[in-house]
């Protein structure tokens, strides 16, 4: 890693000094410089500065094989749950309801509902819970719930913005709706969509601020299957268009666009079956780049804001059962790496990515560096991270642990 090296210079007095003629008086020792403190100050924060770097360098470069409990808590719910990050900590949810643990393991809040299949979307400090095929929608923030309502028709899709907003997709017999709501569940944006007109909403994504929504729609012809993107502006640059439809692309031709994603507020990508569109969107979209480059099958995408990233399922390779590929905004891949465990679940936070099998587990930084690698005693669920460099949340079935991150020796190394 290269360091950038401040030059410290000290500024150089001009002293005019006159000449002086004096008879019978011998010349004065020469007042001696006074040094200045400060500048063994700058040098000291220089030092301490390089050491904090150098140790952060190395700590990349380190593979963590082993760890501390730093605190356990034992769960007794039976019920089936599943786990997301959220503001450092977890959320846990199930058909019977949704908690949200601190860093420690504690419950900070629970909600009880029912529901026969909950979607949950976080974003920001937000979390959207809402009941596929059911009517429910519930908003909660990491101080609990903000509100609850029944919507007039079937769910058949949800997302949620940094605010609180959120978006739905709702069906009746012969319509669609896409119906945006503010987190007190005042209704903002209503749109319809028929199959014989715009087409079956496959996927929707909200902007982080709520003000943008991209769709992917799915039209039927006859015996061909087609697709297309639409983008609509909730601001001012779309007040004056027909559902405030500011864009579109037809140009998809084969590919089958299951799913749309706001990468950034103002970076959207299409999950193609057979491609990866990227799409820029300040106000209007404008196509970007795209990723075609797949090897291999795609068992899992996941991102953040900067990155998305693929696993591919390899053949006829007896050292690993997967690759792991990293692309930028740009399109170009960053690192590829093999997989040599069977997984569960894959996904990125902003610095990460953590890879989940039944007791196997892996953190990549996004330079590619191998973080942790271990091997649990038994069946894990998650691992979230708490927001410090070394602290994670381990999901058990009876337990939830906080860790630290740990080195130990391999016994090659220490009988070296």
């Amino acid at each position: 890693m290269a360091k950038d090296k401040k030059k410290v210079s000290q500024p150089v007095e001009q002293q005019r000094q006159k000449k002086i003629v004096e008879f019978n008086v011998e010349p004065q020792p020469e007042t001696p410089k006074r040094k200045r403190p400060f500048i063994w100050l700058i040098v000291v924060f220089a030092v301490v500065c390089l050491l904090a770097v150098g140790y952060l360098f190395v700590q990349k470069q380190k593979t963590f094989n082993d760890f501390e409990v730093l605190s356990r808590v034992e769960s007794t719910d039976p019920t089936q749950m599943s786990y997301l990050a959220f503001n450092g900590s977890l959320i846990k949810y199930s058909r019977e309801g949704i908690s949200y643990l601190d860093r420690n393991g504690n419950a900070v809040w629970v909600e009880s509902y029912k529901m026969k299949q909950p979607k949950v979307v976080i974003s920001g400090e937000y979390v959207a819970v809402a009941d596929l095929n059911g009517n429910s929608v519930y908003i909660f923030n990491t101080a609990g719930k903000v509100n609850s309502m029944e919507v007039p028709y079937t769910i058949c899709n949800l997302d949620v913005a940094d605010q609180g907003v959120f978006a739905v997709v709702l069906e009746n017999e012969t319509e669609n709706y896409i119906e945006l709501y503010n987190k007190q569940g005042d209704k903002l944006v209503d749109i319809l969509t028929t199959i014989a007109d715009g087409g079956y909403p496959l996927d929707i994504a909200l902007s982080n601020d709520g003000t943008k929504l991209i769709t992917s729609y799915i039209t039927v012809e006859g015996i061909t299957i087609r697709n297309s993107i639409a983008a609509y502006n909730f601001g001012d640059v779309g007040q004056n268009e027909t559902d405030r439809l500011v864009g579109g692309f037809n140009n998809l031709e084969n590919t089958l666009v299951s799913k749309v994603e706001f990468l950034n507020n103002d970076t959207v990508c299409a999950f193609g079956d057979d491609r990866f569109i990227y799409y820029s969107m300040r106000e209007k979209p404008s196509e970007k780049c795209e990723i075609n480059a797949f090897q291999e099958e795609i068992e899992s995408i996941f991102y953040n804001s900067h990155f998305v990233g693929i696993v591919e399922k390899k053949k006829d390779d007896p050292n690993s059962l997967y690759r792991l590929r990293v692309f930028d905004l740009n399109g170009k891949e960053r690192f590829s790496k093999g997989l040599d465990f069977t997984y569960q679940n894959i996904y990125a936070t902003e610095d990460e990515i953590i890879v989940v099998g039944n007791s196997e587990s892996r953190i990549y930084d996004f330079l590619g560096n191998l973080k942790f690698s271990y091997a649990f005693s038994k069946e894990i669920k998650n691992i979230v991270p708490t927001g410090s460099p070394l602290k994670y949340i381990v999901v058990y079935d009876d337990a939830t642990e906080v860790i630290k991150l740990q080195y130990t020796r391999e016994e090659t190394e220490e009988a070296q």
